[in-house]
């Protein structure tokens, strides 16, 4: 059994309970956050969305963000579990390996043991690996049930705003910093593009008032499926 097989169970312990080393080096001073520049007039016509905020600060994908904590904790929970479980497994082999192995009888069959721990070592790995992935095509499929309801509401601002075209902010440049001063967090973001031009809270205010949410939703499953049993969906 390699020695190297705890490492890799005690870093994938540490991923599941998202724990990381606190950091002994002092934060360096934080530079002075710029003032956002004096724009020019507004072009007409065209207005700037940035669908990232509109989805996240809506009361549809605030709904959403908070499902998708609870599935992660419920995936957390169960990887925490097994790893635990198959943590224990090889500190009880590595104890027993002496007294076992006095025998050739003995050493057979403490050798089996460490091959099945194996086993299930490779077979959780691939476990995390996989229920990662589930999470990942979960919010993946959420972002475009949200991006899909909020269709109509950009169109109805559009048409109000007389927008010609829309740009996403994405492909504008912005300013983004966060700094840490006096025990609070400061974050400061602009685009560089008139403010008048931004339907972005518009776009968010039309989504609330229409008082929809998106149905309860679980996590995608890549598990195979049993015999005789319908397909697992595609990804």
């Amino acid at each position: 059994m390699k020695k190297t097989s705890l490492f890799v169970i005690a870093c994938a312990g540490a991923l599941i309970a998202g724990q990381a080393l606190a950091q002994t080096a002092a934060p360096a001073a934080a530079p002075a956050a710029p003032t956002p520049p004096t724009f020019g007039a507004a072009v007409p016509g065209q207005c700037v969305l940035d669908e990232q905020s509109a989805m996240s600060t809506s009361a549809m994908g605030k709904a959403a963000s908070d499902r998708l904590v609870q599935l992660k904790a419920q995936v957390d929970a169960e990887l925490s579990a097994e790893g635990k479980a198959i943590e224990d497994e090889y500190k009880a082999l590595t104890a027993s390996q002496k007294t076992s192995s006095a025998t050739p009888a003995g050493k057979t069959a403490w050798e089996g043991k460490a091959q099945a721990w194996e086993g299930k070592r490779q077979a959780f790995q691939a476990k995390v690996q996989q229920r990662n992935q589930e999470m990942q095509y979960t919010q993946q499929e959420v972002m475009q049930a949200i991006f899909s309801k909020m269709i109509p509401q950009i169109n109805a601002v559009v048409t109000q705003k007389a927008c010609a075209t829309v740009l996403s902010a994405d492909s504008l440049l912005h300013y983004e910093s966060s700094a840490n001063t006096n025990g609070g967090a400061t974050q400061t973001s602009f685009l560089y593009a008139n403010p008048a031009m931004n339907i972005t809270s518009a776009v968010v205010q039309k989504m609330d008032a229409s008082g929809e949410l998106l149905p309860t939703f679980n996590r995608v499953s890549l598990d195979q499926p049993a015999a005789g049993a319908g397909a697992a969906p595609k990804k």
